[in-house]
């Protein structure tokens, strides 16, 4: 027998689509074929995680497929399993085939995204010494005699630590020396896996605990432990050693004379990391359904009872505030009830914590997170406990769409149009589109959830592709006759029709001719003011970060620019710093113009710092919370921002996008959108969608209780079709009208893109390759007879340079792009990126 194997070796994985050049993007699907070995006949699966022979190295690999022949010659054998487990199900093994070749991405680098986090091994490079190596041989140089003292003084030393410092190519060129002169070897050694089983000790009795035996016990802390243990439970008790000692004040030595004796046992056991532990969340019993919210469920249960076809995708389309998530809650439930689990999936880490305390609310213990911001032994307990059928649903972001569910019968996507579900590094797989693949190999349903679903969802749907269901009317399950506080904490639901909040666009530019130059408009001011009178809360929405978004000469114009980026520097006036938001190199406030030496250098435009500090200008008592990147780099920042702005320990929250998706505040009645036209001009065919979308989303976030809701668009283009069909949340105006402008360009969803970009310098160096491609492309299609594709560029990309290197870019655009590239030998160091949900 032989298994066909993908090895996790990084430096042919980079080389792996340009050494095989005949073979094109079918090299990225890559594998190695080993014998298997008699003691792992029969025991050997696909998704096992095996060690393996690769060249000189030993290295670790994932089986992905068995054979009883090979044409291949010569074969060596596999060495070991790593874990008696797959790591993989047949599912992901396939899934991950299928996002190789959808994404012209190397099957190792998919399989990884399914990896259990720690369990890889590195590779450590070790310099040895020759056993036979002459004493006292000297080096021709000081870096040979250097290194020739340390190898005879330690006979080995690891590669990563010789190279240190300053003189690294010194370092290298003597290790290179030495192996030419047969005095040193290099060899390659697996480290042990980062991710280990936590155990604990523990402590239990195994005598009778009698009268007689505590009297015969010496010593008043043996007493103690014993005494303990009786009135935790006598034999049938097992408490931990820290219990114990915490508990008797005994030392280990004490404990160690009772093992001795034959009164108790120390042993170890295995525990698990919960992330979720110390979460304090009050059950919740589910509340009736709108009638909207029963035709819709009844829609839906049919899938989940397997009375129809297996892998159905539903697209919820509701209002904000129109009950998506007791959809979600009843789908999971019926899919556990049928012993079949689910994944959840949220557009951020932000609203993790506020969707797992409602499902945890309804499904207790046997929900679990998954994000990268979990610590490494979290995640891989908590792998370790989805493979083994522990935990009914998985809440996460975008890569939790991996989880390895056993019995996948559920697949969630809230806000199923954020672009934060499309990967921004390779593999760049969107994860809508791989939980359908996904959940087609599982026979899973699939229910995307959006107040404003993508183009191409709603396109889908419209087509056929995907059943439309509507929520459109906004409701609040809120206690009769409570005030808002109480609102936030009920228990025993009453369904309330809500309307949608008021909308108002304010012309900033009559601002400015009435002589306001302020960043709040009058109306958005006043209103500011009601609302804090009132005692409620505000959220104000401006998406960039900083106090002011570029620094500007006024005598010259100069305008300070990241020297490795060529972008604008962003001014943060908490730090009294310039950072570029693209690489994050900081820069100090110049007193003097760098071009002409005026000191009229100023900063210009605003972003979240300065938004708040206008709020404390104007509202002295008023109490501020600012949410964005800056201030959530700590783990748990999110859900302590979200936990004290519901308890109303601030009065405005000021935040970028991320403030915009699924919070659910009752207690939020004004929403100010400080720039409603940002990103509205970007040259990128989704900039008006991105917009619509969020200004709808972001206004959503008001008036979702009793409490009557308003929102204030301040925009320089008031008559913009997206910003007047977001304040009216007319999500059919603006589709149609979209929907026409894709068809004339022939943009999807009526064609297809692929984004292939080329990063490095000089620039006419990366412009020539851009232009090389083009030509070769070109003439390929004229080749192969591919009517319809349209090769666009070569083209600088938006942001040009970027940290120290220059960005162009070729896009395919057609109906099929992947028949151009299939078998296309792509040059060395161009990026593909496949269904871009960005062109800038």
């Amino acid at each position: 027998m032989f298994a066909e194997i993908v090895v996790n070796a990084p430096l042919s994985r980079r080389r792996v689509p340009f050494v095989e050049r005949t073979e094109g993007f079918a090299a990225l699907a890559q594998t190695f074929t080993y014998s298997i070995p008699p003691a792992l006949e029969g025991r050997l699966q696909p998704g096992h995680l095996v060690t393996v022979p690769f060249g000189p190295r030993k290295l670790q690999g994932i089986v992905v497929a068995l054979s009883a022949q090979t044409a291949v010659e010569k074969v060596k054998d596999v060495f070991d399993l790593v874990d008696p487990l797959p790591v993989l199900s047949a599912a992901q093994v396939a899934l991950a085939q299928w996002m190789s070749d959808t994404y012209f991405a190397p099957l190792i680098d998919c399989v990884l995204q399914m990896f259990p986090p720690g369990l890889e091994s590195e590779v450590q490079t070790l310099i040895v010494l020759n056993p036979n190596a002459p004493d006292g041989v000297a080096g021709d140089n000081a870096a040979q005699q250097a290194l020739l003292e340390r190898l005879q003084r330690d006979r080995q030393a690891p590669l990563d630590d010789l190279v240190k410092g300053a003189s690294k190519t010194e370092t290298l060129r003597a290790i290179d020396s030495l192996v030419r002169k047969g005095l040193a070897s290099k060899q390659s050694v697996l480290l042990p896996p980062r991710a280990r089983a936590q155990t604990e000790r523990t402590v239990r009795l195994i005598a009778e605990p009698t009268p007689e035996l505590l009297q015969a016990v010496k010593g008043d802390r043996q007493k103690a432990v014993l005494q303990y243990l009786v009135a935790q439970g006598g034999l049938s008790a097992v408490k931990t050693v820290r219990e114990v000692r915490d508990a008797t004040h005994a030392p280990q030595d004490t404990l160690a004379t009772l093992e001795r004796a034959n009164y108790i046992r120390v042993d170890q056991r295995e525990t698990f990391r919960d992330p979720l532990r110390g979460m304090i969340v009050e059950p919740a019993a589910a509340p009736d359904l709108t009638p909207d919210q029963q035709t819709v469920w009844d829609a839906i249960r049919p899938a989940l009872d397997g009375a129809e076809p297996a892998s159905t995708t539903f697209l919820l389309h509701g209002v904000t505030g129109s009950g998506k998530t007791e959809i979600y809650l009843r789908a999971v439930a019926e899919t556990i009830a049928r012993s079949r689990q689910a994944i959840v999936l949220v557009p951020e880490i932000a609203l993790t914590p506020q969707t797992i305390r409602r499902f945890a609310a309804r499904f207790g213990s046997r929900v679990t997170i998954a994000h990268s911001q979990l610590g490494l032994g979290e995640r891989y307990d908590q792998w370790r406990r989805m493979r083994a059928g522990a935990i009914d649903v998985v809440v996460g972001p975008r890569s939790a769409v991996f989880a390895p569910l056993p019995r996948l019968g559920l697949i969630v996507l809230d806000e199923e149009h954020e672009g934060s579900y499309k990967q921004d590094r390779a593999p760049h797989y969107h994860a809508r589109e791989t939980a359908r693949q996904y959940a087609a190999l599982c026979g899973a349903t699939v229910i995307l959830g959006s107040a404003t679903p993508s183009l191409e969802s709603m396109f889908q749907a419209r087509q056929g592709a995907y059943r439309l269901l509507t929520l459109p009317q906004r409701i609040e399950t809120r206690l009769p006759g409570a005030g808002p506080q109480a609102a936030a904490i009920n228990r025993q639901p009453l369904i309330v029709n809500l309307e949608l909040p008021h909308v108002d666009i304010v012309d900033m530019r009559a601002e400015l001719k009435a002589g306001n130059t302020s960043i709040f408009s009058r109306a958005l001011r006043d209103a500011l003011s009601e609302t804090l009178e009132a005692r409620q809360q505000a959220i104000l929405f401006l998406n960039r970060r900083g106090a002011a978004t570029f620094v500007m000469c006024r005598d010259c114009g100069h305008v300070l620019k990241c020297r490795r980026c060529d972008n604008a520097l962003t001014y943060h006036s908490d730090e009294s710093e310039l950072i570029c938001h693209h690489c994050g190199r900081r820069y100090g406030m110049p007193a003097l113009c760098p071009a002409c030496g005026s000191k009229r250098i100023r900063q210009f435009g605003a972003g979240t710092q300065k938004v708040e500090e206008v709020v404390s200008q104007l509202f002295p008592t008023a109490r501020t919370l600012r949410w964005d990147r800056d201030v959530t780099g700590a783990r748990g920042a999110h859900d302590e921002l979200l936990r004290r702005f519901a308890s109303h320990e601030a009065d405005v929250l000021i935040g970028t996008q991320m403030i915009a998706k699924g919070l659910d505040l009752p207690l939020v009645t004004l929403v100010g959108a400080v720039s409603a036209d940002t990103g509205l001009n970007l040259p990128d065919f989704r900039a008006g969608e991105r917009t619509f979308q969020l200004l709808t989303q972001v206004a959503g976030r008001a008036g979702r209780s009793r409490l009557s809701g308003r929102a204030i668009l301040q925009t320089y283009m008031p008559g913009y079709p997206v910003i007047t069909a977001a304040a009216r949340h007319d999500y059919a105006a603006f589709y149609e009208a979209e929907i026409e402008f894709r068809r004339r360009l022939h943009y999807p969803p009526f064609s297809r893109l692929i984004r292939l970009i080329f990063a490095g310098a000089p620039d006419a160096r990366v412009q020539s390759e851009a232009e090389s491609l083009h030509r070769n492309l070109s003439q390929r299609v004229r080749q192969l007879g591919l009517a319809g594709l349209e090769i666009i560029g070569p083209a600088p990309c938006f942001n040009h340079k970027l940290r120290g290197m220059f960005r162009w870019q070729v896009i395919v655009k057609g109906a099929n792009p992947h028949a151009l590239l299939r078998a296309f030998n792509l040059p060395v160091g161009w990026h593909v990126d496949v269904d871009p949900v960005s062109v800038l």
